[in-house]
């Protein structure tokens, strides 16, 4: 069950929106954390990182996740073994 929000954070989220827009109409391929570094440093804006990601999220600006990329953490091939002692 969700809970219904306030008018007020309703308006928040919204001139929250209007920047978030602004940024990635100029950077589409930035997502929530490039988004808030921008706002925080570059803007002055103390917005919370789960706002921001929250506020992408209903608005369907998050960019998906590049799985091609992800790094392998089990060898493909198996180790060499020795067929005598002392062998390298």
């Amino acid at each position: 069950m969700k809970r219904n929000r306030s008018q007020r954070v309703i308006n928040r989220d919204e001139e929250v929106l209007k920047k978030i827009l602004k940024i990635k109409g100029e950077h589409p391929l930035w997502g929530y954390r490039r988004v808030w570094l921008y706002l925080k440093y570059r803007l002055g804006e103390n917005i919370n990182k789960k706002r921001i990601y929250r506020v992408m999220k209903e608005n369907s600006l998050l960019v998906t996740k590049n799985v091609r990329l992800k790094a392998k953490r089990t060898s493909t091939r198996p180790k060499p073994r020795a067929s005598r002692p002392n062998q390298f």
